[in-house]
């Protein structure tokens, strides 16, 4: 009877799509590996040539002050390797599936630019807010990581669940759905939570907003896609 019932589940997993769309998150692989090379090189840099840290990395005046690059190099670096590896986690379980609905470039370019994107709102939507509910200690406090971008990873994975072609199957749906709820529940705030808890769940809020915006412009460009194929086809029939 087991046997049985273990040879059923293998050969539905087989019917899913789930195994090749793994095997084909060459963006993900992409992701993961460009955030990993951007660890060892801070480590190196700031640990064996002992250059300072806040050549990397910013805090929300110095950005407000015109230092822009830090927004684009804050969310590439990590100074901790267990953060590194949460960040990891939701990219790794989600980014499969985003890919496979968007394409792997379009996946790799959207995670990237919603981190620059969610960046630029935290400094320049909630800096003021920071520093007047929460102090100039946080305000000074430097910030550094993917979590914005992968928490702008939650409105895209929606975006992709919506996208009808190509289809998911019914295995992989659910394991979506799983994976979606466990990891969003790090988004709601918690009641009791430290300044310094709010400093980051303000963070990761505008990382949602940056997801929701690039979810809207990827959807956008799939339904020009469409539709100029529609047009395409009707005009050489």
């Amino acid at each position: 009877h087991y046997v049985w019932g273990g040879a059923i589940m293998l050969q539905k997993l087989r019917r899913s799509n789930l195994v090749n769309i793994y095997f084909g998150a060459r963006g993900t692989f992409l992701t993961c590996f460009t955030l990993m090379f951007f660890y060892f090189l801070f480590s190196v840099l700031t640990n064996t040539f002992l250059i300072p840290s806040d050549k990397f990395v910013g805090n929300i005046p110095s950005i407000l002050r015109g230092e822009y690059w830090y927004i684009i190099t804050g969310p590439l670096f990590h100074y901790e390797w267990h953060h590194l590896m949460w960040n990891l986690l939701p990219i790794a379980v989600l980014g499969p599936f985003i890919e496979w609905k968007i394409g792997s470039w379009v996946f790799v370019t959207s995670f990237f630019v919603s981190g620059w994107v969610g960046s630029s709102i935290f400094c320049f939507v909630f800096g003021e807010f920071i520093q007047s509910i929460l102090g100039i200690g946080l305000y000074l406090c430097v910030f550094y990581g993917a979590s914005i971008a992968v928490y702008a990873l939650f409105p895209l994975t929606i975006a992709a669940f919506l996208i009808k072609e190509p289809e998911y199957s019914f295995i992989t749906k659910a394991v979506v759905i799983g994976a979606f709820s466990y990891l969003i529940l790090g988004l709601f705030p918690k009641a009791d939570a430290s300044d310094a808890q709010r400093f980051v769940e303000i963070a990761h809020v505008s990382g949602f907003i940056a997801g929701i915006i690039g979810a809207i412009v990827v959807s956008v460009i799939k339904l020009r896609r469409k539709v100029v194929s529609f047009f395409l086809r009707r005009s050489t029939d």
